[in-house]
């Protein structure tokens, strides 16, 4: 059934006549099909049901309308969504007097996104007095109305809500009020700042007390401002330091100065590179920056070991040799890897082959990924001899080398892979097809489409779709063989779709224009 002919049973009247039967039980099952069913949209169409003869049928059109309320996943959604609602001053009322708490918020904050700015406002003031959490988020929003008094009501009830009590709510609901001022109807700023000096200031204890319990985003804008007014400078400094985002770790960087040898070295070997970065750059000065700055000359991080060759560029090293000898030593072996690669360093060509045969799959991974800039042909036959590995990692990297020199040895393997292979290993070959491209790699993404496996045949069929959009620049005439080719797989294939219906639509009709 479809969802306007549950909202025609809810119109229907409970009772047409004296003997007429009961349909309560069809309209509460209606209303849980639209709650499961349903989108947002509906709850414009449900609003009438809440003034309903049937307390039941009110507590469920709540309840149906609540879900659907919270299935709205964006700002914008809110009041797009909500505007056109049929509610009015007096339904306001009517909700306080027969719904409970929790159902009667959820109204309120429903008719604070109403088109008439009377509703609003007498929404708004509402959810001033009403004492919950929840309010707090839609109170926010109205503090951008367009309408006057629905922000000053707003502001009203934002103040409210400022006690010790609501602190976490305040805090959860931060990005709504970096939003807002982005929309730059109103200006927020100063409410910002008044509602950010009683969480950062006022409260500050309690928020570095409880600091690491809040999400990512929260915690950056709170560190934000903690960075700004560091009061108790160590302990502050610490939380920043050992925070588990990189953007918060980063703040600390801004008090440099009063880190100690510790926190420096911290940061130095910090996972992210971009505050290892920041860091040398702090360091740059120093007097012994040259000798830490050669400390990071096998990074794992590109710009870090760029940044410090050109740091050293005067300083008569060879860096092929330490990155060599440091893949003697088995020390930084992923960062002295790529440098050897960035270095040109062929003439230790062998030292970076060892590596292909280690047990640590990344530094197999960068093995190849150096041998692919030192010497193409040892790359290419390391990949065509591991193109069917296990390891999904080394796997997308040699079909990414090996997409660009599609030798005919190649195509061959990997037909052979896919008809063998695991279902891994189909969809890795089924990449490769569709990397190579051409006339080349059409037949067996056609062939793809008719895999017993339903999520191969999925994958080949968007493939062939790419296909069929490059095919319109394929400026190429294909060969002979490649085109009969093609003219059999598709006759194949094209046959075996229209036994076997995979799909609604034939995937390949249509492709034979292609290949006359």
């Amino acid at each position: 059934m479809e969802i306007w002919q549950y909202i025609e049973i809810l119109r229907r009247p409970n009772k047409t006549w004296f003997f007429s039967k009961d349909n309560t039980e069809e309209k509460i099952n209606a209303l849980i099909k639209i709650a499961n069913e349903g989108y947002s949209n509906l709850i414009c169409s449900l609003t009438e049901f809440l003034k309903d003869d049937n307390n039941e049928i009110r507590e469920t059109t709540s309840k149906t309308i609540t879900h659907l309320f919270k299935k709205i996943d964006s700002k914008k959604g809110y009041y797009n969504t909500l505007k056109h609602c049929g509610i009015s001053k007096s339904d306001i009322d009517f909700y306080e007097a027969n719904f409970p708490k929790d159902q009667y918020v959820e109204l309120l904050a429903i008719s604070s996104l109403n088109g008439s700015g009377y509703v609003r406002e007498k929404a708004v003031k509402k959810l001033s007095q009403i004492d919950s959490s929840r309010a707090i988020q839609f109170l926010i929003y109205r503090l951008a109305d367009w309408v006057l008094p629905v922000r000053q009501a707003a502001l009203n009830g934002i103040n409210n809500y400022k006690t010790t009590n609501y602190i976490d709510s305040l805090i959860d609901n931060l990005p709504i009020f970096e939003w807002l001022q982005k929309v730059e109807r109103t200006n927020l700023s100063g409410v910002y700042q008044d509602i950010i000096k009683f969480i950062a200031s006022t409260n500050r204890v309690y928020v570095i007390e409880n600091f690491k319990k809040y999400p990512d985003k929260i915690r950056l804008l709170l560190a934000k401002h903690i960075s700004i007014s560091l009061t108790q400078k160590s302990a502050e400094l610490k939380l920043l330091l050992n925070d588990k985002h990189f953007l918060i770790r980063n703040l600390a960087i801004e008090h440099f100065e009063m880190l100690g040898e510790s926190e420096i070295d911290q940061l130095l070997n910090d996972k992210s590179a971009k505050i290892r970065l920041q860091t040398l750059y702090c360091l740059k000065d120093q007097s012994e920056f040259k000798t830490i700055v050669k400390g990071f000359l096998a990074d794992s991080s590109a710009t870090i070991r760029n940044f410090a060759r050109f740091t050293l560029k005067h300083s008569n090293i060879d860096f092929a040799k330490f990155y060599n000898d440091n893949l003697q030593e088995n020390k930084q072996v992923i960062g002295s890897l790529s440098g050897l690669a960035e270095t040109e360093g062929k003439q230790y060509l062998e030292i970076v082959k060892s590596y292909l045969k280690d047990k640590k799959i990344k530094i197999k991974k960068t093995a190849f990924l150096a041998l692919c800039k030192l010497d193409e042909e040892c790359a290419y036959d390391f990949a065509f001899a591991n193109l069917d590995s296990q390891y999904i990692g080394l796997r997308n990297v040699i079909i990414e080398f090996l997409s660009h020199i599609p030798r005919q040895e190649i195509l061959t393997k990997a037909k052979t892979i896919y008809e063998t292979g695991n279902y891994e290993l189909k969809k890795s070959m089924l990449k490769l097809f569709n990397k190579v491209g051409g006339w080349t790699a059409i037949p067996d993404l056609m062939i793809g489409t008719i895999d017993e496996n339903e999520n191969i045949r999925q994958l080949a069929f968007g493939y062939l779709q790419i296909w069929r959009t490059r095919a319109v620049r394929l400026f190429s005439t294909p060969k002979q063989g490649e085109v009969e080719r093609a003219k059999q797989i598709f006759s194949f294939v094209n046959e075996t779709h229209e036994d076997k219906q995979y799909f609604k639509t034939n995937p390949v009709s249509g492709l034979d224009f292609y290949f006359k």
